[in-house]
């Protein structure tokens, strides 16, 4: 009898066996089907209202100051909440956590241009949008890092990132149609079909959650507060930085909290059990360097997202539509060469390919320092693939370096991570964007510089030095990172 149900036992395990072999590769093409679309609605929200920004400043009546807080905060709001989002997915399930992502960043995209009659509004609406947003992103490349093997980690991510770039390629494009044919406000409606498609495919794709299996379920919620406090008084510090002046006893107060919570955090986080945020993943150096390198590859995407719409627009004269096709340049490329990235970091390691995009990307900055008020639409267009091949090169490639420098068991917290590192650096981008431009155009306005469009291409220029300089460090970062064997 004994011999009987072995018989039987080994036939059921060599079904199952079978079945596996069948299942897995489907499941996880389903995988990332669902999760890139919630990664391209996501850029898409990023990206598209940049070209909506000077029309609405001029609407609202406000400075590009002011109205860069749309941007902010589609930023620094999940900067905030990824990590405890990605605490949360691996504590008690993802499938949930991400359907309710979906659910809140829709219905802020269908109340935002409802409700908002002021700015307040619009940047409370954009707030809830935010919180949507990083539900669903804290999780996305943990999803894919868990369905792909690791042979295939570096190619995964790098088709994961393709859908991130085709949100970021149509956010101009289709934004600049819109607002040609209707208003900003069809911007966040264009955004609800496509979660009403991604909370359907959730429910059906998405496995049912298993239960947690580990010591404690216990969240770290003390030190999520001193993290987020930490981002926030960071986020104002910087774009108020023009406004109050280095000196002021505002800017002082809100940098000295900022850098007490997050001494706060570092404490909190060394002596708790089940902490927010796994310092001791900061002892791997290829962890701390290739995540010095992500933030700032990321300050320098979204400065210049940020800032060259308002020089096409505004110095050039160049149409909203004709804008958007020009932005289409970055974005398209990396959405065809953010696989090459990937397969270039499985094949050779992540330390070349990433060494190789950063090197374009300073090139973008410098050719984006010579920019004048007679540079062409065709060297804009070239610029622009500067910025997009070296992303696509570097971005799969540091992901992937990240990754493999930490046990798979803890990819939800560490896809919080880098999404917060993403994110925050997307935040900073901005906030370092609108700052250096405040104060340099207010230097060389007092310098007795006219006319006007002269004062901002030297301020220009002075925030794309800074950018370079940003660029070298992270070149220096992924060269102390050693040489993988493969």
């Amino acid at each position: 009898m004994r011999g009987e149900e072995k018989a039987k036992w080994k036939i059921r395990r060599k079904e199952d066996e079978y079945t596996m072999k069948i299942r897995i590769p489907e499941y996880k093409w389903r995988i990332f089907a669902v999760t890139s679309l919630a990664n391209m609605t996501s850029a898409f929200a990023l990206n598209s209202i940049n070209l909506a920004m000077p029309v609405m400043a001029a609407e609202f009546g406000v400075s590009m100051g002011a109205i860069s807080w749309l941007s902010l905060v589609y930023s620094f709001i999940p900067s905030c909440i990824l990590l405890i989002f990605g605490r949360l997915a691996d504590l008690y399930g993802y499938k949930r956590q991400f359907i309710g992502g979906f659910i809140v960043f829709g219905t802020a995209s269908l109340l935002l241009p409802l409700l908002s009659n002021s700015l307040g509004t619009l940047i409370f609406f954009r707030c809830l949008q935010a919180f949507g947003y990083g539900m669903m992103i804290s999780i996305t490349q943990a999803m894919c890092n868990r369905s792909f093997p690791p042979e295939e980690r570096g190619k995964a991510l790098g088709i994961n990132s393709v859908s991130v770039s085709v949100g970021l390629a149509i956010g101009p494009t289709i934004g600049g149609m819109l607002m040609t044919h209707f208003s900003w406000r069809s911007i966040f409606y264009f955004n609800i079909p496509f979660c009403i498609l991604g909370i359907v495919m959730s429910v059906i794709v998405l496995k049912k959650d298993e239960p947690y299996t580990g010591h404690s379920r216990r969240m770290d919620w003390l030190g999520s507060f001193f993290f987020a406090l930490f981002i926030g008084f960071l986020a104002v510090t910087i774009n108020f930085s023009a406004e109050w002046g280095f000196s002021s006893p505002r800017f002082i107060g809100c940098l000295a909290v900022s850098l007490g919570a997050l001494a706060l955090f570092i404490f909190r986080e060394s002596r708790v059990d089940m902490p927010l945020m796994e310092l001791g993943f900061f002892r791997s150096r290829v962890f701390t360097l290739a995540n010095i390198a992500c933030i700032f590859s990321y300050v320098i995407q979204q400065m210049t997202t940020f800032l060259v719409p308002f020089f096409l627009m505004n110095i050039l004269l160049v149409s909203k539509a004709d804008t958007g096709l020009i932005m289409l340049a970055t974005p398209l490329s990396m959405m065809l060469l953010s696989p090459v990235g990937g397969r270039m970091a499985d094949a050779y390691g992540s330390r070349r390919p990433a060494l190789m995009g950063l090197s374009l990307i300073a090139l973008g900055c410098v050719l984006m320092s010579l920019l004048t008020l007679e540079t062409g639409l065709a060297y804009m267009v070239i610029v622009l693939l500067c910025y997009g091949v070296g992303n696509s090169l570097s971005v799969a490639a540091i992901n992937t370096a990240i990754y493999s420098s930490v046990p798979r068991e803890h990819s939800g917290v560490v896809s919080g991570m880098v999404a917060t590192m993403r994110n925050l650096g997307q935040g900073l981008g901005v906030a370092f964007g609108g700052a250096i431009m405040a104060l340099r155009q207010s230097y060389y306005s007092t310098a007795g510089l006219a006319p006007d469009n002269r004062v901002y291409l030297l301020a220009q220029r002075d925030v794309f030095y800074f950018g370079l300089g940003i660029v070298a460090v992270s070149i220096c970062c992924m060269l102390m990172i050693p040489i993988e064997k493969k």
